[in-house]
């Protein structure tokens, strides 16, 4: 009589192939590697190169409903605070990375370190300040807002055509209650 010895690894793989081999059988039988549209009917692959860079581009989250033109400004407008944004936080992303890169150096003074770390902390309690003032000031009912803090100063810009005397008072108390700047430092642009 021969007798074949089979470890238990091996038996488990050979187990699992199977079993695998099964599921991908079972699954290219019953469609479900085939794409499909919404109400069930098969929908083909595009051909490569079929779609332009154009046609993919990403739509904003929200459309705005402005009269008669207003359209364009409006997306002009949330364009600004995006680009704005963007822009803030590739420039700061290059400080931080900067002072990570002396922190994190064995041949960095003892001193240069704790100034970078320091100014590390600064930066995040700004960018702190300034994310929930933009939030905040989208809660008062202005559409977008785009704050730039710093120490000495802040500059506000709010989607507005013009701020009354009250709003950008209160504005100004907000800012100054949140940063701790005199409301003399504080610039509010209104913008469309």
């Amino acid at each position: 009589m021969f007798s074949i010895i089979i470890k238990r690894r091996t038996l488990t793989l050979i187990i699992m192939s199977i079993c695998g081999i099964l599921l991908l059988v079972a699954g290219l039988r019953g469609g479900l590697f085939e794409k499909k549209s919404p109400e069930g009917m098969p929908v083909s692959q595009p051909a490569v190169g079929g779609v332009s860079i154009e046609e993919a581009a990403p739509q904003p989250i929200f459309e705005s409903k402005a009269e008669e033109g207003g359209a364009g400004e409006a997306t002009e407008s949330y364009d600004f605070f995006v680009e704005y944004r963007l822009e803030r936080d590739r420039t700061r992303g290059q400080r931080i990375e900067w002072l990570r890169e002396v922190i994190n150096n064995g041949n960095s003074a003892g001193e240069t370190r704790q100034k970078a770390q320091e100014h590390l902390l600064d930066i995040s309690s700004k960018m702190e300040k300034e994310i929930e003032l933009e939030n905040l000031l989208r809660a008062k009912g202005y559409k977008d807002a785009a704050v730039m803090a710093d120490d000495r100063a802040v500059t506000v810009i709010v989607t507005s055509d013009k701020l009354s005397a009250g709003e950008s008072a209160e504005i100004n108390s907000l800012v100054s209650r949140r940063t701790g700047v005199d409301a003399q430092n504080i610039v509010i642009i209104p913008k469309i």
